[in-house]
């Protein structure tokens, strides 16, 4: 077998989607289409890495009901590695209920973490951990989370969170990444900033390789020990952002993995999370390295 690149620790859950001529509210709205597949943060991220072309694995925790086993088969099916992954008896599996406006894209998700979580941090096997390149977090199962940390840190491997929900304890796992990505609320609200580039420099320290702000449409700042980086967003004609931000961490640490320059890395998380945007599913739109490289080509270099 291959050696694992990048492996995933965080939240796995199976998602319910649905497209809606709008999002109702004390109402009822016939749905246009809908769709079950898995999903969470770091496991999205890692199902991206993964069909682009890396070696992965996911870290986590599910039940052994029927939701479990379709989240344990979504991730089989990407070639990701889910030996690592807690099945516990008895307990309930991670779910997320998405409703999605068809004109705008935008979308309103209800979740549950169910029974399963957390995960057993004593079951974090350290030397798995020795042997990646990169450990990309979402701050989800938050010890085992900051164990597997601590430990990468301890022998040169490259932490990445996707710091996308304020947990207790989530300013621990901010000054233990190398790579620390936000989205706009998390940065703003966790920083105390009203302004994405102040947040994004807040956010940045000695040890970085780089500080992020995403910002959906409005693009991509980022502070690197090199400078400040800013992308616009690509326009694409949007169905679904379910996953978006999950799609852009997985295809940005592939891309660090390839040992691009930073500019170059940020170009192609963009577009790949930009391409997923145009089809229905937070899994759905995951491109390959060529199909993304082709929209680069396509659509120019994005200022």
């Amino acid at each position: 077998m291959k050696r694992i690149e990048i492996a995933g620790l965080g939240f796995c859950g199976l998602d319910y989607l649905c497209i809606l001529p709008h999002i109702p509210l004390d109402e009822k709205v016939e749905i246009i289409q809908n769709l079950v597949q898995g999903g969470g943060p770091s496991a999205t991220a890692i199902v991206t890495a993964a069909r682009l072309g890396a070696q992965t694995a996911f870290i986590g925790a599910v039940g052994n009901d029927s939701r479990g086993i379709e989240i344990l088969r979504g991730l089989k099916n990407e070639n990701v590695d889910t030996s690592h992954i807690q099945v516990k008896p008895g307990k309930e599996s991670p779910v997320a209920f998405c409703w999605i406006e068809k004109e705008s894209g935008k979308r309103s998700i209800a979740w549950t973490k169910g029974t399963s979580l957390p995960m057993d941090p004593d079951q974090i096997d350290p030397e798995f951990i020795k042997s990646l390149n990169i450990l990309h977090l979402d701050g989800h199962n938050t010890e085992a989370a900051i164990k597997a940390a601590r430990i990468a840190k301890e022998n040169g491997i490259i932490v990445s969170l996707d710091a996308g929900t304020i947990l207790p304890d989530i300013s621990i796992l901010v000054g233990l990444a190398d790579i620390c990505i936000a989205s706009e609320s998390f940065a703003l609200k966790y920083t105390g900033e009203s302004d994405v580039q102040k947040a994004a420099g807040k956010l940045f320290h000695s040890r970085s390789l780089v500080a992020a702000v995403t910002c959906g449409k409005n693009g991509v700042f980022a502070v690197t020990p090199n400078g400040v980086i800013q992308k616009n967003a690509f326009q694409v004609p949007v169905i679904d952002t379910t996953g978006a931000g999950d799609v852009f961490h997985g295809a940005f640490v592939y891309a660090y993995i390839q040992g691009w320059e930073m500019d170059r890395i940020i170009e192609f998380a963009s577009a790949t999370a930009a391409i997923k945007c145009m089809k229905f599913g937070g899994r759905t739109g995951i491109s390959t390295a060529s199909e993304v490289e082709q929209f680069l080509q396509t659509k120019g270099k994005n200022k």
